[in-house]
Formats: structure tokens, sequence, C-alpha cells
């Protein structure tokens, strides 16, 4: 394998805590356990030769449910800043399916506007990270189109290191 996906849970309750000081907010609590488990998982796949390592936030229901733009802005703030001294074979997924909790797509608005501000925050600090995108409900194939008729907002087109990530359930 060269590939490794660590999903993570950063603003919902996980083994009785979360990564977060305030899910309103979305501060990464830098001291927090976890967090140091995280990094030594990431930093051990990244040491591996040629292994290619994705963190993301994972299973953010409040987040997404209340379309909390704000806290993923600060969120990837957060991250981009503890992770910017990483190689290049760190990768960052924004946010994995952004269905909301009944199921039902986010308003695609919605997840490009929340996605275009974290997008910002992980370019100010590392501009040739690769950034994952995706549609707006379980990542299909289809729901790219719809939710990115172009790409503003996540480097006009012009960005050499912006992914996008389909998953196929089918």
């Amino acid at each position: 394998f060269r590939n490794v996906r660590i999903p993570i849970t950063w603003t919902e309750v996980t083994n009785g805590s979360m990564l977060v000081n305030n899910a309103l907010v979305g501060d990464v609590n830098r001291t927090h356990p976890r967090l140091g488990e995280i990094k030594q998982a990431v930093d051990y796949a990244l040491s591996l030769p040629g292994m290619y390592v994705v963190i993301n936030a994972h299973h953010e229901s409040a987040l997404k449910d209340n379309n909390r733009s704000a806290v993923l802005e600060r969120l990837w703030a957060d991250i981009a800043d503890i992770f910017k001294d990483r190689g290049q074979h760190l990768i960052f997924e924004i946010l994995n399916e952004p269905h909301l909790s009944n199921g039902s797509a986010m308003p695609p608005a919605n997840l490009r506007n929340m996605t275009s501000l974290a997008y910002n925050k992980i370019r100010a600090v590392s501009p040739q990270r690769i950034v994952v995108i995706g549609g707006n409900q379980w990542f299909g194939a289809g729901e790219m189109a719809q939710t990115w008729p172009d790409l503003n907002g996540v480097g006009n087109g012009n960005d050499a290191y912006l992914m996008a990530e389909f998953h196929h359930y089918n």
C-alpha cells in the first residue's frame, strides 16, 4: 500500500471528548491526547517510503446539519497550522460525505461556501498541499457536477493541487 486514509471526527464527541475546545467555534485543542495519537499515526505513516496519508473531517453531523461554515473554516485553519511542517504526502480531505443526519444531501451552495472558506485557510498555510473535495451527499460521481458546476472558491480551476474524490457504492 502507498496510501492510508485516517478519518478524524473533530467536533463531535468520540470516546467521551471532542478534539476541539468548542464545537460552535472549531478551535482544535492542541493538547488533547487523541491529537497526539493522530500526529503519531500520521508521522509514522509518512515515514514509510512513498506513503501518502489522507486526513479529513469525518462524521461532523452538527456542523453539516447546522451549516456551521465558520466552524469548518476555523477547524481547517488550525489543522493546516498543526500539520504545516509535514511534507506534501499529507493530503487534506475537507469534509467527508457531507450528507445531513437524515441522509439527505447538503444544499450545494452551503457545501461550496463551507468548503471555500476551509480551502482558503488551508491555502494560506500550504499552497501546494493536495486538498480533496467531493459531492454533497455520499461523494457519488453524479453529485460532483451538481455541487461544483465550476471551481469558483477553490482555485477557480487553476489549482494543480485540488483533487476530486468519488465513492462508488453500486
